[in-house]
């Protein structure tokens, strides 16, 4: 059972009314992570200004799915890798494709290389070395690409730890477990 209970609209704060009918028009639903964080207008604004401001990065579609992907997977949130395995096959992913980014893997020498920076961005908590950075850039990844992977890990987290708190029901299609 959810701690904290998802919000319809029109039981929402006033401050959060707004963020869900646009989630709404969008998905054509309110998913459960939005309508639980609906209690807080500040920290649903914060997490739209984020999904909003990386929507227009340079690591939109696929490299974002990624990055999600591995992040819910090391964070064991069952809601985001449901959530970003469904937005991953809009984008025209395979099932098995979200698997091998759930588990850091890649053909693609840059994807790997965003996959691996991910994994020590969220496992040693920032404190990356310079052999990791460098990894990355001859890899092919820019100064603003390794920043907003950074972002896109804050945000995930942001979502995953969120998902803890508040044992957030899943409203996505199940998806396999993965080791």
């Amino acid at each position: 059972m959810q701690r904290i209970p998802a919000l319809d609209i029109s039981s929402a704060p006033d401050g959060s009314k707004a963020a869900l009918e646009q989630i709404k028009a969008k998905f054509g639903k309110v998913p459960n992570i939005f309508a639980s964080i609906a209690h807080s207008p500040a920290a649903l604004n914060t997490l739209m200004g984020m999904f909003g401001a990386l929507e227009e990065g340079a690591l939109a579609g696929k490299a974002q799915q990624a990055i999600s992907l591995r992040v819910g997977q090391i964070h064991g949130c069952a809601y985001c890798t449901a959530a970003h395995t469904a937005k991953a096959k809009m984008t025209g992913m395979t099932t098995d494709e979200t698997i091998a980014l759930r588990k850091g893997e890649s053909d693609d020498p840059k994807l790997k290389a965003i996959l691996n920076l991910t994994a020590a961005l969220v496992e040693k908590r920032g404190q990356v070395s310079d052999g990791e950075v460098e990894a990355a850039r001859d890899a092919g990844l820019s100064n603003a690409e390794m920043l907003e992977t950074l972002a896109i890990v804050v945000k995930n987290t942001f979502t995953n730890y969120m998902n803890a708190l508040v044992q957030t029901k899943v409203d996505f299609p199940a998806v396999p477990a993965v080791d």
